[in-house]
């Protein structure tokens, strides 16, 4: 398999460059102000490319453990694990009426179409972001060539970021999250931007909507309060408003809306549902799965102490370069600073924002690592600031070589980077071949006998009812997750009963009193192993009652 898509042509990228790059006869040309249509038209071709790189790479069916959960709720309208990510469901929904692949396969697109979305909104977020950097522009549209291009590779950066690019091949609720954090933040600068009211119940709408599908986003409300206070001050002192409580009753119910997908928890609660996390009976066990209750154990799950936490910084710190190379490190603190002097307001809502996903992130738990993307998106901006001030000192300089090599320079890094790091990644990344769950799991439900148990994990239990749920396979079959000390009991009476029994490994070897105690033989699977007898039968005697000891 080639490490370069198909779709991408080296030498229409570097003509690119170079015509962006001309330098220094064409330099006074390039310092002008692009037309709108041309930052729209990069913008839809950034879309485009990366949207087109992750379906390369897709994975073209099921997935173990939460991805199949996910693909299983969004196909019949479930409910997940906490906290019930109502937004996915629905809207997984309607990838799954796509004429395209299988069930699991659409619902593995809509992430390729979230998180393209997020690298476009990406883009979308760093021009607004150089208007209100820049208030001479607040009125028009007066981006160089050179900055509409520097704003699409930072945005492509991001883009083949490894984190970022693996959950945009996959079914989890990361892209949905990146894209509506993306799409939070340009409604905030479009109506500081503009003074548009739309944008105002824009903004409140998103954060409610990003509200109901992550609870990290509880983090950035501090971030998101503060920046709309910022711009309520503003507008009072310019009396900007004529009905302002009209305005902001408008808002709240815009936030309203924001939050009425959670009346599809409810609904499934109250009537029933396929398939229901936890089979909630109590409002108590409800209010547990939206809050994330059997997870909150996880957060600051490393211990509170100062030197577990400069550990954990330093890990968040090496994700963050493992993204962005230590250069990008460097780059984004040095536009950090930058926008700190040029526009505080903007300065305080990202590092607000970055402030309160990265301390999340860094002492989650379970799988943290995952949760640090919207922080690469706010990084990926401030390195976006840092590359625009060096555009900027470059058109500056007094010397027509020292301009010359400054543009000539820092776009054919960035450019040229973005395309080695997608390289480079790609082997690691790629997901298009990954069909080894999908195949066991047929060979599973294809051969086991009629009326068998099955013991698995909780990472291969999701993929067979998923199969059992969405394509009604094997109803016939029996069962078991949880603890695994609780199978031999379980396993041993259905041997007495005459039932065939299956059983996988758990966290990767097969239990250890399984092992122990029963004859295992091959089976048409390796998900699973056949047992075919019991080896310690003393353990497990049936009494005078004619009961099985183990399960009186």
């Amino acid at each position: 398999m080639p490490l370069v898509p198909e779709f991408v042509y080296v030498p229409y990228v570097f003509r690119f460059m170079r015509s962006v790059t001309m330098l220094p006869a064409r330099a006074a040309l390039l310092t002008r102000a692009s037309p709108i249509w041309l930052a729209v038209a990069v913008g839809f071709g950034l879309s485009v490319a990366t949207a087109a790189l992750y379906i390369r790479t897709l994975a073209p069916s099921v997935m173990p453990g939460d991805y199949a959960e996910f693909q299983l709720c969004a196909a019949v309208l479930g409910v997940p694990h906490p906290t019930g990510y109502p937004l996915y469901v629905l809207l997984g929904k309607l990838f799954t009426m796509l004429p395209v692949g299988d069930v699991a396969y659409r619902v593995n697109l809509s992430s390729a179409v979230y998180m393209a979305g997020a690298a476009t909104m990406l883009y979308a977020v760093g021009i607004r972001l150089a208007h209100l950097m820049h208030p001479m522009r607040a009125h028009t549209f007066a981006l160089s060539p050179r900055q509409v291009a520097a704003t699409a590779a930072v945005a492509a950066l991001f883009a083949v970021a490894p984190t970022v690019w693996s959950m945009a091949l996959v079914a989890r609720s990361y892209a949905l999250n990146a894209l509506l954090v993306g799409g939070v933040l340009f409604s905030l600068l479009a109506w500081r931007h503009t003074g548009r009211p739309a944008w105002f119940y824009a903004s409140c709408a998103l954060i409610g909507l990003s509200m109901v599908h992550h609870g990290t986003t509880y983090l950035l409300l501090p971030a998101y309060g503060l920046y709309l206070l910022i711009i309520e001050v503003e507008r009072h002192r310019r009396r900007s408003d004529l009905h302002p409580m009209r305005r902001r009753a408008l808002g709240a119910l815009s936030f309203l809306a924001g939050l009425s997908p959670l009346l599809f928890l409810v609904y499934r609660f109250l009537f029933g549902s396929p398939y229901y996390w936890g089979n909630p009976t109590t409002w108590k066990d409800f209010f547990s799965l939206l809050t994330g209750g059997p997870f909150h154990n996880q957060v600051m799950g490393f211990g509170t102490g100062i030197d577990i936490q400069l550990q954990r910084v330093v890990f968040g710190v090496g994700e963050l370069s493992a993204q962005f190379t230590p250069a990008g490190i460097v780059a984004g603190l040095l536009g950090a600073v930058i926008l700190w002097r040029t526009s505080r307001d903007e300065a305080a809502l990202l590092t607000l924002m970055l402030l309160g996903n990265f301390t999340f992130a860094m002492n989650y738990a379970l799988v943290g690592y995952l949760y640090f993307i919207p922080t690469y998106l706010i990084w990926a901006l401030l390195v976006l600031v840092f590359v625009f001030w060096v555009l900027d000192r470059a058109d500056r300089a007094p010397l027509p070589q020292v301009r010359g090599a400054l543009i000539g320079l820092t776009l054919p890094v960035l450019f040229v980077g973005a395309l080695v790091l997608a390289v480079v990644r790609y082997p690691g990344v790629d997901q298009s071949w990954q069909t080894s769950t999908r195949d066991e799991a047929l060979a599973l439900l294809n051969s086991v006998p009629r009326g068998a148990s099955l013991y698995l994990d909780w990472e291969d239990l999701s993929v067979v009812r998923f199969y059992r749920m969405v394509y009604g396979m094997r109803p016939d079959l029996t069962l078991y997750t949880g603890d695994p000390a609780d199978w031999p009991k379980w396993a041993y009476c259905d041997l007495q009963a005459g039932r065939p029994v299956y059983i996988g490994e758990f966290a990767g070897s097969m239990p250890p009193i399984i092992a122990r105690d029963f004859a295992l033989g091959p089976a048409p699977s390796p998900m699973v192993r056949h047992v075919v007898g019991v080896l310690n039968s003393v353990r497990y005697e049936v009494p005078p009652c004619g009961a099985c000891a183990t399960c009186r």
